[in-house]
């Protein structure tokens, strides 16, 4: 790994310059921000949601609309939140309490919404239900105790937090936001790092640092997790990030244990949050039924659901999928967005991310969207290992983590 400067930054992998890229990106959002309040605000979005649970859109070969269909089947749906709060770590998002609250107030007024082992019960037996959703943490950072954890107790809402165990074992905030941190505060204006190929990033912004930590972070989802590990060494040799941006961070077992008491179910999230299908079968141990231990120790309760870390096509295995079912867990959550319906296999299951877009049109469009969307069948299909690092500017928003 180098930290000298060069002159110029290299062009990504589809030869379209980055700043391209971006400005792509900012128009397509712009766009979706105006058709979302246009719904929201014209009653169009009240009028989908009135067959969401009845019927659903399809794309159809050869036409550039999709085609509305009517189906029998129950729609259930898992909505994955990172943090609640703007200070601190994951510096990649950043989620206004009172947001969180009036979208909490939007899905118990609009919605069922039930623990996630109901929801695993009732796609397992096949229950007809209306649209039922399932609210889920990743990470397990310590907003959650204090600005989640009062809302879901004032709006009496079930939910789950998906916790990493050497995060619960040591305190210490998980790798990749420790890159964030380092690039976030680190002196250069460039950076050159080996990554497979020496590459150059521009530091010159808190936009373009944080552009650099993501695309870091996809490289070494891409890679085997012990050469992810020796390059995250070498890289805190280089740059290492500053101890108060990081301590207090993340929940502790008093912090869990209230918010068991409280309803709260908690999950695992691996023993060390890599991208389980850079595992080698060796490290499944460790990495899926350690972590599980250490939390029912902990909880002194069964832990009996499972999140993959990113939770991309790139990121899961039929290996640790066939490893997590020998293992007494009864389900695993992806981040491939979609609904699930009875039959859908339980170590596979859809999740929408929902983001830091501070608009309830914004987030009432996307459950909606989430209901009458027909998912397509990539959870059968891993993805190819560099497929995130294109959309680097997307990515660091909506987050994989």
């Amino acid at each position: 790994m180098q930290l000298e400067p060069k002159t110029a930054s290299a062009p990504n992998r589809t030869g379209i310059s980055r700043d391209n890229s971006a400005s792509v990106g900012a128009l397509k959002e712009k766009l979706q921000r105006v058709v979302a309040s246009g719904l929201y605000h014209s009653g169009l979005l009240r009028m989908a949601r009135r067959i969401e649970g009845t019927h659903e859109l399809i794309s159809i070969g050869g036409s550039r609309l999709p085609r509305l269909r009517r189906t029998p089947v129950s729609k259930f749906g898992v909505l994955c939140y990172h943090r609640v709060g703007t200070e601190g770590v994951p510096l990649f998002s950043r989620l206004e309490p009172a947001v969180f609250e009036a979208q909490m107030q939007y899905l118990k007024r609009n919605y069922r919404i039930v623990p996630l082992g109901q929801l695993c019960r009732e796609l397992r037996e096949g229950n007809q239900v209306t649209p039922t959703l399932a609210i889920t943490f990743d990470d397990g950072y310590r907003d959650l105790y204090t600005y989640a954890f009062p809302v879901l107790e004032k709006y009496v809402i079930p939910a789950t937090i998906y916790l990493i165990g050497r995060c619960m074992e040591t305190g210490e905030a998980p790798w990749y936001d420790r890159i964030f941190v380092a690039l976030a505060h680190a002196p250069a204006t460039t950076i050159d790092l080996e990554m497979g190929a020496l590459r150059q990033f521009m530091l010159s912004t808190p936009a373009s640092r944080a552009a650099a930590a993501w695309e870091i972070v996809c490289y070494l989802r891409s890679i085997p997790d012990l050469q992810r590990q020796r390059w995250c060494s070498l890289f805190e040799q280089r740059i290492s990030p500053p101890v108060r941006q990081l301590e207090g961070r993340m929940l502790n077992w008093e912090h869990v244990r209230a918010m068991q008491r409280g309803g709260i179910l908690f999950a695992a999230h691996t023993m060390t949050h890599p991208s389980v299908s850079r595992l080698g079968p060796a490290a499944f141990h460790e990495e899926f039924v350690a972590a599980k231990r250490i939390l029912e120790d902990g909880l002194d309760a069964p832990v009996e659901d499972f999140a993959y870390p990113f939770g991309r096509p790139a990121d899961v295995s039929s290996e640790a999928r066939d490893f997590l079912a020998r293992s007494g867990y009864r389900s695993a959550v992806t981040t491939i967005e979609g609904f699930n319906s009875p039959g859908r296999d339980p170590y596979m299951l859809n999740r929408l991310q929902i983001g830091d877009d501070q608009s309830m049109a914004g987030f009432a469009c996307g459950v909606t969207r989430l209901f009458m969307e027909a998912p397509a069948d990539s959870y059968s299909r891993y993805g190819t290992p560099l497929q995130d690092q294109g959309n680097a500017r997307m990515a660091a928003r909506r987050s994989d983590l």
